[in-house]
This record gives C-alpha cells, sequence and structure tokens, in this order.
C-alpha cells in the first residue's frame, strides 16, 4: 500500500502539519509531504492511500489542490483511499466556508471514497505558531488512518509514496546499513 500526503497551502504552518503526518510512515525513512503544484498526479498509485490538506477559510478550493485533482487520473480516485484535513485558527467553522468540506466535496465529487473522518487542526496562520500538541494529534490521526487502511486493503507492506519521480525504496533496505570495505 502506498501513502502519500499532499497539502495546498503556502502557509509554513499546514506544511508542517503535513510532515507530521507523513512522519507517521517512519519506519520507511523516505516519508515527505508535498505542496500539490509539485506532484505529479500520474505518480499515485494504488492501493494507495492519500492524504490531502489545505489552510481553512475562503469559499473557494485552493487552485494547487483543485488542478492536483483534475490532473489525476480517473482510475486513480478508484484505486486509492482519501484522508482530508485543514489548518484552522479557530476551534469554530469559519464564516467564509470549511476547508474540510470544500476537500471532501471535491474528493467525492470525482468518485473518491474518505476513509477516516477528516481532521482540522489548530494553529496561528498569521504567526506560524502551532499550539502545543497539535503536531501530535496530527501524526497520531496519520498513525490510525495508515493502520485503517492497511486493514482495508489487507496490504501490510505500506511503502511512502516519494511523489518526486524517484522509486520507492522497500522499507527492509532502509534498514540495512551498507559494511564498509
Amino acid at each position: 500500500m502506498w501513502v502519500y500526503v499532499v497539502y495546498g497551502s503556502r502557509s509554513m504552518v499546514t506544511a508542517r502539519l503535513a510532515r507530521s503526518i507523513a512522519s507517521s510512515v517512519e519506519w520507511s525513512n523516505e516519508y515527505e509531504a508535498r505542496h500539490a503544484a509539485e506532484v505529479d498526479p500520474h505518480e499515485i498509485r494504488g492501493p494507495g492511500l492519500v492524504f490531502l490538506g489545505c489552510r481553512s477559510g475562503g469559499s473557494e478550493l485552493d487552485r494547487p489542490i483543485r488542478a492536483f485533482l483534475d490532473r489525476l487520473a480517473p482510475r486513480a480516485m478508484y484505486d486509492v483511499v482519501w484522508a482530508v484535513f485543514d489548518t484552522r485558527g479557530e476551534p469554530i467553522p469559519v464564516v467564509a466556508g470549511s476547508g474540510i468540506r470544500r476537500l471532501r466535496r471535491a474528493v467525492e465529487h470525482r468518485g473518491g471514497r474518505l476513509l477516516a473522518t477528516p481532521q482540522s487542526f489548530y494553529a496561528d496562520e498569521d504567526h506560524g505558531h502551532v499550539p502545543h500538541g497539535e503536531l501530535e494529534r496530527a501524526r497520531a490521526w496519520g498513525s490510525s488512518t495508515i493502520a485503517a487502511a492497511v486493514k482495508r486493503f489487507r496490504d501490510p507492506s505500506v511503502r511512502a509514496g516519494t511523489l518526486s519521480g524517484a522509486a520507492a525504496r522497500p522499507a527492509w533496505e532502509a534498514m540495512c546499513v551498507p559494511v564498509p570495505s
């Protein structure tokens, strides 16, 4: 099973939370979160899990995420399951719109299936501050979502999708230490 973490906001807070979610695939040594504008959607393969996140607020979906979803092959929407998250400054939904609602609708409208309950993570976007415990909560949510995907696909080998064009190594290779000659 492949795991990908894609986010659509240029906010450093959203990027930090996305990296925290990606770190729940720590045993691969190849985890990373990528901005949607930097991701080639043709690299997404299944069976897999895609974490998709953005900053909350505004009435429209972030352009990079919309472009990413629009370029995604229809087959990929059915070969993977999705988990969506957003970052927001307050624990209540903002009047202008919720990132989670926009992401959920965009994924489901294109035929994708959500695996986990969408999550909001709280942060001070203006000052780039993440409250104590939010990064750990993001990592825990990522771990539990990955566990649910493993159960769903019945595929215990979890591989981090690098989304960089490089072939991902099996997890056992990351644990091998070269012997000096």
